[in-house]
């Protein structure tokens, strides 16, 4: 483990991560988690958690709908996967459920689509039903409901 040589007062880290938040979102337990790893106290971070909200640097809602966005559109990622992935940054269930309300039905199934189509060109299997359990795994793993991913599993097996 590396040693920490300075714990920053609090002034610093104010300044230090309202740079890093007017570069890019943030969410308040991400930059906890750095705060920590700095040696920092439980009051220190708590009280520049509360500076960067109350001078709008940090806003979880905000952060929340810049990843849904950029994972959905870049990663591609599916609904569970992003729900997931937020719960573990300890974003509320109700801002995570409002953000994912944002994503298009029909944008969601395009791109589930398209996804499961690329992957479907590479897949090998012995049977029809061997390959859709492929692609049907491989679209679980990306965070898509089943309940979507079967019906175009067996369309692209036909």
């Amino acid at each position: 483990m590396r040693k920490i040589d300075h714990i920053p007062t609090v002034q610093e880290a104010y300044t230090k991560y309202s740079a890093l938040c007017a570069r890019q979102e943030c969410c308040r337990q991400d930059l906890a988690d750095k705060m920590f790893r700095k040696g920092m106290s439980s009051e220190a971070v708590a009280e520049v958690i509360q500076q960067l909200q109350a001078e709008g640097f940090v806003d979880d809602e905000r952060f929340c709908r810049a990843y849904i966005h950029d994972k959905f559109y870049f990663s591609r990622w599916g609904r569970i996967r992003l729900r997931m992935e937020l719960r573990n940054r300890k974003i509320g269930d109700d801002i995570i459920a409002r953000c994912l309300q944002d994503i298009d039905e029909d944008e969601y199934k395009e791109l589930l689509w398209g996804l499961l189509s690329d992957y479907a060109r590479t897949v090998t299997a012995k049977s029809d039903f061997e390959r859709q359990c492929k692609i049907v795994r491989f679209a679980s793993q990306r965070g898509f409901e089943q309940s979507l991913a079967i019906p175009i599993a067996e369309s692209l097996t036909d």
